[in-house]
C-alpha cells in the first residue's frame, strides 16, 4: 500500500525530533537495555521511567491506529497548531479519518495488518528519504512485513 504524506509536515516533525535533548521511547526500544538509566537494566522489559530519554536517538515514530501518521519522538511533545492535540501527527493523506473516513481504517489495515502498530524511524533514514523525495510529498509503501521510501 503506497500511503503520501506532506513533505513540510514531515521536516517540520523531523526538525522537532533532531532538536529535542529527550524523546520518548517506542515500545521496542523499552527492551534495548543501552538505552536504561543506570540501575534499571535488569528487568526484560522496561518502562518507560527505566528509559534514559537523553540517550533515545531522534527520529519519527510511524504508526498504524486511527489511520496512519507519523509523529516526532522529541519530548516535550509539539503541540497542534490550534492547541487541540497535546502532539502534532501528519496522516497519510489516504488514511486520514479526519479526510478520507470511509477509507481510512482500510488502507490502515491493509498497510499494517488488524492490529495496531508503531514503528520507529531515525532521523538519518527520513532525512534520506526526504532528500530524494520530489515534490511536496514523502510516500511511502508500507505492507505488514515492510517499510520502504519512494523516490
Amino acid at each position: 500500500m503506497i500511503v503520501t504524506f506532506d513533505r513540510a509536515l514531515i521536516e517540520r516533525l523531523l526538525a522537532h525530533a533532531e532538536a529535542a535533548s529527550e524523546r520518548r521511547a517506542t515500545l521496542t526500544q523499552l527492551f534495548d537495555k543501552s538505552l536504561r538509566k543506570p540501575g534499571h537494566g535488569a528487568r526484560e522489559w522496561g518502562r518507560q521511567d527505566d528509559i534514559d530519554p537523553a540517550k533515545i536517538p531522534a527520529g519519527l515514530w510511524l504508526v498504524g491506529d486511527h489511520g496512519i501518521y507519523m509523529m516526532s519522538n522529541g519530548l516535550p511533545l509539539l503541540p497542534s497548531d490550534d492547541g487541540q492535540k497535546p502532539n502534532l501527527c501528519a496522516y497519510a493523506r489516504e488514511a486520514d479519518p479526519a479526510q478520507n473516513a470511509g477509507r481510512a481504517h482500510d488502507v490502515k489495515r491493509q498497510a499494517f495488518g488488524g492490529d495496531d502498530g508503531c514503528e520507529f524511524l531515525e532521523a538519518t533514514l527520513v532525512r534520506q528519504a526526504l532528500r530524494q523525495a520530489s515534490g511536496d510529498t514523502l510516500r511511502m509503501t508500507i505492507t505488514p512485513e515492510t517499510l520502504e521510501f519512494q523516490a
